[in-house]
């Protein structure tokens, strides 16, 4: 008996303010070879198990890499059956990837001003400078296949955005991975307390907003917000 159980998805959030950020992630469950088993289905590790339950418990506690499991039971009177997790990779995935729905930016950028609006707050313009940090800092995470707000060569938001040519005075970095559309990243920010109040800080004025896709890693959608206000330098000219 071959049983495709279940399926889900990774998502985490990582949220900077100017100076504190917090990672959430799950623990790691250990693998075994399996060489080619299934027709490269995907399958990466294999348990015996005696129930849907424990099988679905397996999948919960890798939760960064199992996509979904498949039960297999060579003897239907006897309770031991095999639980294959799966990444959704291979040749013929059983849990195949699908690609998140398109960015509209100018959409986003409503939605966020509308929210800023709502609790009394200025709205935020778009900046082209902070588009291509953020876009710079999604490419970087997909590419690795991680989530963080340092960048794989140990920059920080502030050296991306300056960088770009925007010397700024305040700026926050909100991240994310796993979410399938821009309704699901903003949500996730407003009901985390610390991305929330990048979101509504009242101290920027500028905004970009970057999603990058990558099918072959772990999490699949990489998102980078930034927020900032530039830097004020008074103009002063030379009298001699």
């Amino acid at each position: 008996m071959r049983t495709k159980t279940w399926a889900r998805g990774s998502a985490a959030l990582l949220g900077l303010f100017v100076t504190a950020g917090i990672a959430f992630a799950a623990p790691e469950l250990g693998q075994k070879p399996i060489g080619a088993f299934d027709d490269n289905d995907g399958t990466y590790a294999v348990q015996t198990v005696t129930s849907l339950e424990a099988c679905e418990a397996l999948c919960k506690a890798d939760s960064q890499t199992c996509r979904g499991t498949v039960i297999y039971q060579p003897d239907v009177t006897k309770a031991d059956m095999q639980c294959r997790l799966n990444n959704g990779f291979g040749d013929k995935p059983v849990f195949p990837r699908v690609p998140p729905e398109d960015l509209d930016f100018q959409r986003a950028l409503s939605d966020l001003n509308a929210y800023r609006v709502s609790k009394g707050l200025p709205a935020l313009q778009y900046d082209e400078r902070l588009n291509r940090a953020s876009e710079v800092h999604a490419r970087d995470l997909a590419t690795a296949g991680i989530i963080s707000h340092t960048g794989t060569d140990g920059s920080g938001h502030g050296d991306r955005v300056q960088r770009q040519g925007y010397y700024f005075s305040i700026a926050g970095e909100n991240v994310a991975t796993g979410q399938m559309s821009w309704d699901d990243a903003f949500e996730a920010w407003k009901k985390s307390p610390g991305h929330n109040e990048n979101l509504l800080r009242d101290d920027v004025s500028e905004f970009g907003l970057a999603l990058v896709y990558e099918p072959t890693t772990t999490y699949s959608t990489y998102w980078a917000m930034l927020v900032a206000h530039p830097l004020d330098v008074p103009y002063s000219a030379d009298t001699k």
